[in-house]
């Protein structure tokens, strides 16, 4: 896979005096995702984050999607994915951003309480992209993403950057703008034709980028015409996740820092 293809993640680690605890105890995060499309571009339905031991397993590419994820996927719901997610074993806090859908330039945050950062130590997150049938993103990789390390300590503030490239189609219903795509005025988005496949990157399919352009000049749900789409390569999400409160979430971070970069699928 190319390396663009990867969502990339910045773990800064402060080795600031006090701020890293040698212990395990109850932390709240502050997760914010922005979306990075342009007004007038891609929308992103409100975001879904879970945390778990890492045996959660969102989805699987080259697989079926869960009936949980083709909601989401396909309507944005995430009402079966929490569900899901809170019945599972080894799993523990779950949020979803509040606000409705989050437009091109526009941000959400929302709070977790992690009762035990050593054995729920990793993130799940998922959101619709829309208007689209059937794309979304989220991660494969039920461990690619550690805030926690074995003993509890925050391993961030953690960045977790998305690219057009990172996008996913769940595989699940055809993609046609006028068949079922959700988030388009005077289109029915439960009504899309079942397509039958398999979850896997939506920029690998041959006819991505004429899907992509075929939203062009539709109004969306929200009220607005599509005036953008992206590119495999375009930055499009930002996932920022910092310790609560803390008087540096979101702003800049200056001196006493190390940057380690990893990189998942």
């Amino acid at each position: 896979m190319d390396i663009s293809s990867k969502i990339r993640i910045r773990n800064t680690a402060l080795v600031v005096l006090g701020l890293i605890s040698g212990s395990a105890h109850a932390q709240d995060l502050t997760i914010q995702f922005e979306n990075l499309n342009p007004v007038g571009g891609m929308t992103f339905t409100p975001a879904f984050f879970g945390l778990s031991d890492g045996s959660f397993d969102l989805f699987d590419p080259g697989v079926a999607v869960s009936s949980e994820l083709e909601s989401l996927a396909e309507v944005g719901a995430t009402t079966p994915l929490t569900t899901a997610f809170t019945m599972a074993p080894g799993t523990g806090a779950a949020a979803t951003t509040p606000g409705g859908p989050i437009t091109g330039g526009s941000s959400r945050t929302v709070d977790l309480n992690v009762a035990d950062p050593s054995t729920t130590r990793f993130l799940t997150f998922a959101s619709m992209v829309v208007p689209s049938n059937d794309l979304f993103i989220g991660n494969a990789d039920a461990m690619g993403i550690e805030l926690f390390d074995a003993a509890g300590n925050f391993n961030g503030p953690i960045t977790i950057e998305i690219f057009g490239s990172n996008v996913w189609d769940a595989g699940s219903e055809v993609n046609n703008a006028d068949d079922g795509a959700a988030f388009l005025q005077g289109i029915d988005g439960s009504m899309g034709t079942d397509e039958g496949g398999v979850a896997g990157l939506f920029f690998d399919r041959p006819d991505a980028g004429a899907y992509l352009n075929s939203l062009l000049g539709r109004t969306t749900a929200p009220g607005f015409e599509l005036t953008s789409v992206f590119t495999a390569q375009d930055p499009i999400a930002r996932i920022t996740i910092v310790s609560a409160p803390s008087t540096l979430a979101f702003a800049p971070l200056a001196g006493l820092t190390i940057i380690r970069r990893r990189r998942k699928n």
